[in-house]
């Protein structure tokens, strides 16, 4: 049964540039994410030497003054008001690979960039600043996973991050307490994801040294990542007060030897909600400027988050339901418990193995429906180590900003639901459209073409992925497809 949309449920291509190790093992994962490596959604580790050759490869040498390292005292890039001073389309990337990283040409074309936080050890501070030259409004966000627990783990010089939060020994041992992993009273461990171990972030958690884990783990993202100073923003993965994957709906959440029921643990109120409040809130503390954006079934509550994620957005080849996900995309990204500057995101594999024109309609359809609030689309491809990019996400060579700003700042569903054929609302029942600056916005969310007569003449894109669609041609009236969107420029 699909939560309600308060609660924000969401889900858990082109190749890359600058290979890091040439003897990593192809693969998938988590949600087919990337290869597996032992860390939690992380693929296969690669020795120092090949880190040097990269390092090498990118024009400086292992140890370079100019690599940040972990632990360092470094200022953080000021954060940008994303919304609404950020024109559309707003795009980004959600890339998790961890033997390759896109190139600085590549990766500029989006707004915000996630990527996992260990790169910030990887890759010489040049990267990251000739980033910030090319695209000077990018966002970057540290990936962080604080629940999924490492057992085993490759070298530590590229593990630096890892090594520190899951206490890993010289010997590539784990030292992490017992007391903080999740089990059932009989000992048994709990998982979220394959064989990781899932840490206890509620607030009932055994206390060690006076800790909570929740404290303890957003102290390392503090200290460790966020010291970097490369980042503008956390990127919390699994952080929700429901965590639908579990492996067990009972476990012994204060170690007292009684499994806690799942109605006890989950939910608003409770124990892992109240920690991940804990959390929010120390971290907030220790970093006030950072974005913090939440990847999981988290309600946002006093600006203590700048965002939420949606994860296969609106995509039912990953059981989504396009009406459900689009209600609490834009309820969401409507929020007034957001903190300024907002930034939500919707993420979208495209890994259904459909024929070119079904896919493009597919992508078509998430980025409109993304397009009808202020959030940020993420494609990627197969999996989290292919990113993609569309003609709509440039107009087809008009330029990343071709859209420019929204007419209507935050448009609510009641907004885009009511009938309306000369702007933001609803021209045919089932159809929302959304108005810019530049051009207008169409998404059909039935089940059956529908023509829309226009109040003046709009120009297609002129694409070269999908031409049939994006033909270049003036029109007064448009057929969108069923389950289908469509981009027209004035």
């Amino acid at each position: 049964m699909l939560p309600s949309p308060s609660e924000l449920f969401v889900q858990a291509a082109r190749p890359v540039a600058r290979s890091t190790d040439p003897t990593s093992v192809a693969g998938s994962c988590h949600n087919g994410d990337v290869a597996d490596d032992g860390t939690g959604r992380r693929p296969a580790w690669p020795s120092l030497l090949v880190l040097c050759v990269a390092a090498v490869l990118l024009g400086v040498s292992c140890g370079s003054a100019d690599t940040v390292m972990p632990g360092t005292s470094a200022q953080a890039p000021p954060a940008i008001d994303l919304d609404p001073s950020v024109p559309f389309p707003r795009t980004a990337t959600y890339f998790l690979e961890h033997n390759d990283i896109p190139t600085v040409d590549e990766l500029a074309r989006y707004d915000v960039v996630v990527l996992d936080n260990e790169w910030a050890n990887r890759l010489p501070r040049a990267f990251f600043d000739e980033l910030r030259i090319k695209n000077p409004q990018i966002e970057l966000l540290a990936y962080v996973n604080l629940i999924d627990s490492v057992h085993e783990i490759g070298a530590e010089n590229y593990w630096q991050n890892a090594y520190k939060l899951w206490q890993i020994n010289s010997d590539r041992e784990t030292e992490f307490p017992d007391e903080w992993l999740a089990r059932t009273a009989d000992g048994t461990p709990v998982h979220e994801w394959q064989d990781r171990v899932m840490a206890n972030l509620t607030d009932l958690a055994p206390r060690l040294d006076g800790l909570l884990y929740v404290e303890y783990a957003v102290d390392w993202v503090a200290e460790q990542v966020w010291s970097s100073g490369v980042w503008d923003g956390i990127f919390l993965d699994v952080w929700g007060e429901r965590i639908f994957s579990a492996d067990s709906d009972r476990w012994d959440i204060d170690r007292d030897g009684y499994d806690d029921l799942d109605e006890d643990i989950y939910g608003p109120g409770k124990p892992l909600d109240r920690g991940l409040t804990i959390g929010e809130d120390r971290l907030r503390a220790k970093i006030p400027d950072a974005i913090l954006v939440a990847n999981g079934a988290r309600t946002m509550r006093d600006g203590r988050l700048n965002g939420v994620v949606f994860e296969n957005f609106a995509d039912p080849a990953h059981d989504r339901d396009p009406a459900f996900d689009l209600d609490a995309y834009v309820t969401a990204a409507a929020s007034d418990e957001a903190r300024d500057p907002r930034l939500t995101m919707t993420i979208n594999k495209q890994d259904s193995g459909a024929a070119p024109p079904d896919a493009l309609r597919k992508a078509r359809f998430e980025f409109v429906a993304t397009l009808l609030q202020n959030g940020f689309w993420a494609p990627m491809g197969a999996n989290y180590g292919a990113i993609e990019y569309y003609d709509e996400m440039d107009g087809g060579g008009l330029g990343k900003d071709y859209l420019g700003h929204a007419l209507e700042r935050s448009p609510t569903m009641d907004d885009l639901s009511k009938p309306n054929d000369e702007g933001t609302g609803s021209p045919a029942p089932g159809v929302f459209r959304r108005d810019f600056d530049n051009g207008i916005a169409l998404l059909n969310s039935t089940d059956a073409p529908v023509e829309i007569r226009l109040e003046s003449s709009y120009q297609k894109l002129r694409g070269t992925q999908d031409p049939v669609t994006n033909d270049g041609s003036r029109v007064d009236t448009v057929t969108v497809p069923a389950q289908d969107g469509i981009v027209l420029v004035r």
